[in-house]
């Protein structure tokens, strides 16, 4: 019978240290002094030998990198994946992609799956870090931390330690507002998204703050937890504009991603509204399809595919031993297409739209 081979599991477990501390400091990586001493001791004690190659993949050590991640079948996660995969392709690490499910009551389970993955280190974007109050969502973060070292896409979680990626959604959302209103809208509502998700509610959020500041009316604010599909913007197209009188109805319309302003975009159409001629319409994400539509979509680049590469290269610096606990805060840019009415100049101002 062969003898099992010794894996850099057995020596964390004997050094009582995590797997990623083992792996820097077997890689030359930092790590104090004592802390040194105990996994060398306890390498040599059990008789590990770093394993490469093919010899590594034999033994099943792991020598991977974990993608967690919400929805594939976004196109915005879509392409962070991508992003992902290439940066780890790079670098000659295997990328293990996981849509564990955070449902209430799935918690430990989905925390319990990505731990046992064998994996040393993971990305963690979507429903991980966003699904749930701050103090659930830290718990979980730190669970998965305490096994391997993290980065985290989305809004930053505090007392956790890891790397954070997040984009500037509160100037998302500004951006669009103000090339709107320099075309001359008042009547602008904000559609789509869910309550439970943060990155979803610092959006709303500075939807609302911002059309206060620039004195203008939250009339036609969507309160509702539509959701992120297309029906999402059917649904609430239905809602502002069913019934209701042209002066009552908002002249603009910011979706929460471009999947609800797809949704949007067709229900106007079937209602008999011209976009931009009647309703302008602004997405997010610069998915693939935006400029194939008709109107093409002016839409907010959040750059996921560089927010995937760069998590994967930050993740890699801390199995090495440098990283840390900071954020990188990622600036947006807005593209300017045909739905928002930048081509048929300012629309005029009635004396009720004017800002007081």
């Amino acid at each position: 019978m062969q003898p099992r081979t010794v894996t850099i599991h057995d020596v964390a477990r004997l050094a009582e240290v995590s797997v990623a501390t083992v792996s820097r400091v077997l890689s030359g990586g930092g790590a104090s002094a004592a802390t040194r001493e105990r996994v060398e001791a306890a390498a040599r004690q059990l008789g590990y030998r770093k394993l490469t190659g093919e010899r590594r993949s034999e033994a099943g050590e792991e020598h991977a990198l974990a993608l967690v991640i919400s929805d594939l079948t976004n196109p915005y996660y879509g392409m962070l994946c991508a992003g992902a995969e290439v940066a780890a392709r790079r670098a000659g690490w295997p990328l293990i992609v996981v849509q564990p499910e955070f449902a209430q009551g799935g918690e430990d389970t989905a925390v319990e799956r990505i731990n046992s993955l064998p994996v040393c280190g993971a990305v963690l974007v979507g429903a991980a870090m966003e699904q749930g109050d701050a103090e659930e969502i830290r718990r979980r973060l730190c669970r998965i931390a305490r096994r391997m070292p993290i980065v985290t896409i989305g809004p930053r979680v505090e007392g956790v330690s890891c790397v954070n990626i997040t984009s500037d959604l509160s100037l998302s959302v500004r951006k669009s507002l103000a090339h709107l209103v320099t075309l001359g809208h008042r009547r602008i509502s904000f559609i789509g998204g869910s309550g439970g998700m943060r990155s979803s509610s610092a959006r709303r959020r500075a939807f609302y703050e911002e059309m206060e500041r620039l004195g203008l009316p939250t009339d036609w604010e969507m309160r509702t937890d539509a959701g992120f599909t297309p029906q999402a913007g059917e649904f609430c197209v239905n809602r502002l504009f069913s019934g209701a009188a042209p002066e009552r109805r908002p002249t603009a319309i910011i979706a929460i991603n471009d999947l609800v302003a797809l949704g949007a975009l067709r229900q106007l159409q079937r209602m008999g509204l011209r976009v931009p001629e009647d309703v302008a319409l602004i997405g997010c994400d610069n998915q693939f399809f935006t400029p194939y539509l008709n109107p093409s979509l002016t839409t907010v680049d959040l750059h996921p595919y560089d927010h995937g590469v760069t998590a994967i290269e930050e993740l890699i610096g801390s199995l090495k031993g440098g990283g840390g606990s900071y954020s990188q805060i990622r600036e947006c840019s807005l593209i300017v297409r045909e739905s928002c009415g930048a081509m048929l100049g300012a629309r005029p101002i009635t004396e009720k739209e004017e800002i007081p």
